[in-house]
Order: C-alpha cells, then sequence, then structure tokens
C-alpha cells in the first residue's frame, strides 16, 4: 500500500526559529536541544547566536551554531561558525553543511533570544513583559 506524502512546507529564506516555531514537530523539545548547543558554544567562546537552515524540513531544520569576536586591530566584529547540526538528531553535521551559505538563514537568533523563545513556550499565558499592558 502506498503511503501518502504531505508535501513539505518551504521555509522562508531569512527565518528565524521564532518564524518557524509553530511548524516544528516538538517545539519545546527543538529549541530547549538548540539553547543546549548555543550554551555550550556560550561557554567555550563569550557569545552565541544561530541560524536556521533554510532548505530542509520545516518540521525540523538543521541550524548553525556562531560566535562573533572584535577584531583588535580593525575593532571590527567578525562571526565565526561553530558547528552545524541535525535539526531531527541533533548531532553535529560534516563541516561541509556549513560552507554552503544559501543554506543558512541571513537572519540570526542571539541565546538571550532563544532562551526568552522557550519561556515563551513553555508558559504561554504569562506576560511577555511587565509592561505588556500599557500602551
Amino acid at each position: 500500500m502506498a503511503t501518502k506524502r504531505v508535501p513539505q512546507k518551504a521555509i522562508a529564506a531569512d527565518s528565524t526559529i521564532a518564524d518557524v516555531v509553530g511548524e516544528l514537530d516538538k517545539p519545546v523539545e527543538y529549541v530547549r536541544r538548540v539553547l543546549e548547543k548555543l550554551e555550550r558554544c556560550r561557554r567555550a567562546h563569550g557569545d552565541a547566536q544561530v541560524r536556521l537552515g533554510v532548505r530542509g524540513r520545516s518540521e525540523c531544520p538543521n541550524y548553525l551554531i556562531e560566535y562573533v569576536r572584535e577584531n583588535a586591530k580593525t575593532n571590527e566584529r567578525v562571526t565565526h561558525q561553530d558547528a552545524a547540526y541535525s535539526g531531527s538528531t541533533h548531532r553535529e553535521l560534516a563541516p561541509r553543511h556549513i560552507e554552503e551559505a544559501r543554506n543558512w538563514s541571513p537572519e540570526e537568533m542571539n541565546i538571550t533570544a532563544v532562551s526568552a523563545l522557550i519561556g515563551r513556550l513553555r508558559n504561554p499565558n504569562a506576560p511577555s513583559s511587565r509592561f505588556s499592558d500599557e500602551d
């Protein structure tokens, strides 16, 4: 018996995890695992951010962990790739996956934004800010 294949929903080229969280199979678990990788990078490099893979499955997209360092001579901020991960297994991908720039969204989320996102996922009824009812 043939199974019916559901068409894959495309991921917009400039998406972040926050943009696709509604499409994820297990949003809390996915974001928690990404946050683990971000924390590891932050401990090693003092900074961490994540870019979403935009060519894979929207239910569990791959992701790229990066960190930013300031060049001491030029004072220019330079982004360095730490590692790319499978969105379904959260295992590290081969370095060749990092090199293909079109695989990754140009938009990133820093570790603070991902922490806030998991907080909202775990407690959707909590106010998003202490000023949420002021206008």
